[in-house]
This record gives C-alpha cells, structure tokens and sequence, in this order.
C-alpha cells in the first residue's frame, strides 16, 4: 500500500504545487522555516535521562489553538522535551509565540518519503501526537517502521471526510491501523470510525479538547473600555451605559456585509451600537475595507495601530489568533462560516468561554455535535436562513435578560464538558513511559 502511496502521490505534489505556491504567497508568512518543508531540521538535543521527545502536529490556527491546553499539561509535567509542528503559517506563528523557549517550532514536513524520513530521523520521538483527523500515509508509515505509538487528540471526522476515507478504503484501513488510540471530539465521529471498522479498542470516549479551557472572568468597565479605545470603539455611548457589540466571530466572505445590515437594524433602536469584526483571514483586509468605505461607514483597522479617536462604528480586527482576546468586549456574537454558501462552521467556544450570546447560521457541519448539544440546552440560537438569523440577533440583542440566560446556561455546559485533556495526557504517559512501566512490572 505504501509503495503505490509512493507512486500516486510524486505527481500529485507536482501537480498541486503551483496552487500551493500562490496560496503561500497570498498568505504569507511561508518563508520563516521553508526548508523545513523538505524535513531539513536543525539538530536537536539530546535527551536527558528519564525524558521523552514527543513529536505534537496540529494543521493550523484552529488546532493550534485547541492543543494549548494539552501542551501546557505536558510541559507542566517536566518529563517532556515537545517538538510541536504545523502545516500554515498561521499555525506555525501561534505556536512559536505559544511555547516560545519551551518547545521546539518546526514546520511540518511534505508527506513524501525522503522529506518525512529525514524529518523522522531527526526528531525520532517517542510518542506522535496529531489533533484533529488529517492524518498523512508516509508520516503514519515512518512511525510504523519505528514502533512509534500514535494518539489523535481531537479526532474529527467529518460527513465529508468519512465519504473520502470510503472512497478510498486502501488507504484508509492502512492509517487506521497505523493509529494506536483515538479521543474522538463527539458520538458523530464514534459512529463513522466504526463504520469504517476501526477497531473499537483504539477509540476512546469521545470529548472535545476544545472545552478544556476556563470561562473568562468578566471584564470590568475601564477594562473594556481600554480595549474598545484601542480599536476606535467609544467605551460609552451618549446615554452613559456600556457601548453594545455585535462581534462576527471568524466571518467569512458574505457574512460581513450581512452583519453590517444587522447593525443597522440594531441602530434604529439604539444608535449606541457598534459593529467588531473577526475575519477568519486576515489577507481579506482591502476587500473588507472598500466594503465598509462602499457603506460610508466609520471605521478602524487593527493593522492601522492603535486609533487616535473613538468615533468608529466598525472595528477590524484584521490580525491572527486575536478573536478570543477581543471576544471580551461582546454583547452578543454571530458564528462565522455558518451562511450558506459558506459551508461547515468555526468554532463556538470563544463566544461561550467569554459568556457572549451566541447566534448561529443553518451550515454548522463542523461543529454538529457541539452545536448540537448548545441548541438543546438553549445555551446558543439559530437561525434556518439569513433573515432569520438577522432576526434573532436584534431580538437577542435588545434582550438583555435573555442574553445573561443563554450566557450562563453555555458556561454551565462548558464546566460540564471538559476533561478530555487530562485523560490525554495520562494515556500519554503510559506510552511513553511503556519500557519503564514494563520493567517495574517484570
């Protein structure tokens, strides 16, 4: 199987990589550990006595974010020397200001042979640990050859990922078999590894690292009107009360405009309103901004620096991995990538970490499980189309009894939920200390 992997997969890379190339360029970012992509690493350390090297992949901005709090555990732990890489330049830019000096930051490999072998021979760790479900056969192969145990933190498997994986069951049975536990995120994903014929003594049971986090405490009033001086946002509006904020969590291209019309809906009943925008990426900047100069709206940039006045009516927070700093200064969020045609969600947990009230568009595919258990404790709202969900955010929006209910009802969920990163890491340790305990049992 491995071979004609080998074989199909040469002028696959050769046929991607013009797109790759101008999606790095677009990006940016790509040029800090370029080589790296062609598994030359720097020489590592040696370990010292009782240490183990384990080798943490998480693809991007997302996954990076949602290992922190594994990571974190691990390195409080003392008996780990961690090499953390990912795949986009974002993800690589959160990890190395994540861990700087406490982890090695590489960038992950292309999964061709001799690229992930040198990689391997490099790093040669005692436990692999990917998030999420993006799983490579060359990387899976190389921990095989070695004994390498294999944890998938996170495990994902989304309706359109399950039809790949039986599209092409060759291969898939292959990296399954290469895995040695799986912690899927939810019952969803239970369902399609078993439906693929995962051995059910691999899967764990399912939770998402993802709620492994502490809801944020409230920010105080001068706190928060710092925060909105900074990106142009007055702290008060002209009744002296708190400015309100509709926040577009991690939007994506249509919804900005659409939340633009809310806020004008919002602002016919109280003109206080202002509008913060997280776009899920941040190279949209110049589109978003003739778009708020098309409205003839007011507007500040993050990327312009700090704002000299506070008479903006929408702020952009146009940079990387800063929605959950932000998230804060809320009074009621929309969820991005979930209007149609954007299709499969971001996540919801820095809306409901920061006990923000949350709305919701109809195309949530990624987040089904979790969005799911919200909509059935009434801890979030959504809407079957876009008019509808520009409906529930001004009723929810001019309803402030309702916004503290779905608020303290989500951060009730989230205590509930988390866990799965101490279960993780036990099983981590049990791994990587295998020969130890082995020996002691003996």
């Amino acid at each position: 199987m491995i071979w004609s992997y080998r074989f199909l997969s040469l002028p696959f890379h050769f046929a991607l990589a013009p797109s790759w190339i101008m999606h790095m360029r677009r990006r940016g970012g790509y040029g800090t550990g370029f080589c790296q992509r062609f598994g030359r690493f720097p020489k590592l350390p040696r370990l010292e006595p009782g240490r183990r090297r384990l080798w943490i992949h998480a693809v991007s901005l997302g996954e990076v974010q949602a290992l922190k709090v594994l990571v974190e555990k691990l390195l409080a732990d003392g008996r780990y020397d961690i090499v953390h890489t990912a795949t986009s330049s974002s993800g690589l830019s959160m990890a190395r200001k994540l861990y700087n000096g406490l982890a090695t930051v590489l960038a992950f490999p292309i999964d061709f042979w001799i690229f992930s072998k040198n990689a391997w021979n490099c790093i040669e760790p005692d436990v692999l640990i990917h998030a999420d479900g993006e799983l490579w056969p060359e990387h899976l192969h190389q921990a095989h050859l070695r004994s390498v145990p294999v944890v998938v933190a996170n495990c994902r498997l989304s309706e359109r990922s399950f039809r790949r994986h039986m599209r092409f069951r060759f291969l898939s049975n292959g990296i399954w078999r290469s895995v040695t536990d799986i912690f899927p995120d939810g019952p969803a994903t239970v369902d399609r590894l078993r439906r693929l014929s995962v051995d059910d003594n691999k899967i764990h049971r399912p939770g998402n690292i993802k709620c492994d986090r502490t809801p944020m405490d409230p920010l105080s009033p001068s706190a928060r009107a710092a925060i909105l001086e900074e990106i142009g946002l007055p702290g008060h509006g002209l009744d002296g009360g708190e400015t309100p904020i509709l926040v577009g969590c991690s939007t994506w291209p249509g919804e900005e405009e659409f939340l633009v019309d809310v806020l004008a809906r919002l602002r016919i009943g109280n003109p206080n309103w202002r509008l913060l925008l997280v776009p899920r990426h941040c190279e949209r900047r110049m589109e978003l901004k003739k778009m708020l100069e098309r409205r003839g709206l007011p507007f500040h940039m993050r990327s312009f620096g700090r704002a000299k006045s506070t008479d903006a009516t929408v702020a952009l927070v146009d940079s990387v991995g800063e929605l959950a700093q932000f998230m804060g200064v809320g009074t009621i969020a929309f969820l991005g990538k979930t209007l149609p045609p954007n299709d499969g969600a971001q996540s919801p947990l820095d809306a409901i970490a920061a006990a923000v009230a949350l709305v919701a568009g109809p195309a949530v595919g990624n987040f089904s499980d979790m969005i799911g258990e919200l909509l059935a404790e009434k801890a979030i709202s959504m809407g079957r189309c876009a008019s509808e969900v520009a409906d529930l955010l001004v009723a929810i929006g001019e309803s402030p009894s309702l916004r503290k209910c779905m608020a303290e009802t989500a951060t009730k969920w989230l205590r509930r939920s988390c866990g799965t990163a101490d279960r993780i890491c036990k099983r981590i340790e049990t791994l990587a200390f295998r020969e130890t305990l082995k020996t002691i049992v003996d």
